[in-house]
């Protein structure tokens, strides 16, 4: 652990758009840093920016994704203005790892974050906070940094049911459903809502684990319970825990060709 003088506080600042994702990583750095003095949470590459104007920060946890000023470009405007602190990157993508490290960003997480993998990411700062050496990494460490990262693909979406966000992950959801400029997340626990096209899904899901029986669906293949035909050759599929069956497309039915 570092050896830090009391007059050298540790500032943390978090920065994500989404509220709960934002107070869940606070609450995990709380626990698990205890050197931390004070953690700042904001919503905004804006307010990222005129906070560290003003207050000397020791590192900053950052969503890539969000509206406005995304992650990186909030990460150059803060290098280009003098910033020195560490940057710590969190995302549920893995196509900007590349970008991020352009920033010298010290780590790049994957949501949703995991004590483990967040512990691995402070000890790794706590190194750094006892050496002047420039934390560098080449090709070969930032491929070692994101053994499981590469070619991943999404694990949560976030949802809405009324006024309220729900971080869903992937793994508990049994099918998409295009509805006009909705798209229905439906799982055991009930329904909810995204902006997100089936097309979108398509390219940000995994192609072996979700299925796209119609159109306007997908399905997950683990959740299917059952595939029936009716007189007129016509497949529909019954999903576990979920009391609405799914018609297929003729154009899909290969999926269900009998092995």
């Amino acid at each position: 652990m570092a050896n830090i003088r009391p007059e050298e506080q540790i500032q943390v600042m978090v920065v994500d758009d989404e509220p709960l994702l934002r107070f869940h990583l606070q609450k995990m750095l709380q626990d698990l840093w205890q050197d931390v003095d004070h953690i700042i949470a904001v919503g905004s590459g804006v307010e990222a920016i005129n906070i560290a104007s003003e207050i000397d920060i020791h590192t900053v946890f950052m969503d890539i994704k969000m509206p406005g000023l995304s992650g990186i470009e909030t990460a150059k405007k803060l290098r280009e203005s003098g910033f020195q602190g560490n940057l710590v990157f969190v995302t549920a993508y893995d196509e900007h790892a590349i970008a991020a490290f352009e920033q010298e960003a010290l780590d790049y997480l994957l949501k949703p974050v995991t004590e483990k993998r967040l512990y691995e990411c402070i000890q790794r700062l706590q190194r750094r906070s006892q050496t002047t050496v420039k934390y560098e990494l080449d090709a070969q460490q930032l491929h070692q940094l994101l053994p499981h990262t590469l070619n991943s693909s999404l694990q949560w979406v976030n949802a809405s049911r009324g006024d309220t966000i729900h971080v869903i992950q992937v793994s508990k959801i049994s099918c998409f459903i295009a509805e006009d400029k909705y798209t229905t997340v439906v799982t055991e626990e009930g329904e909810y809502l995204i902006k997100k096209s089936i097309k979108q899904l398509m390219d940000e899901l995994n192609s072996n684990e979700f299925w796209r029986i119609h159109r306007s669906a997908l399905v997950q293949v683990s959740h299917i319970q059952c595939v029936n035909k009716d007189d007129s050759g016509n497949l529909t599929v019954s999903l576990k825990g979920i009391q609405k069956a799914l018609p297929v497309s003729r154009s899909n039915m290969h999926l269900f060709k009998q092995m």
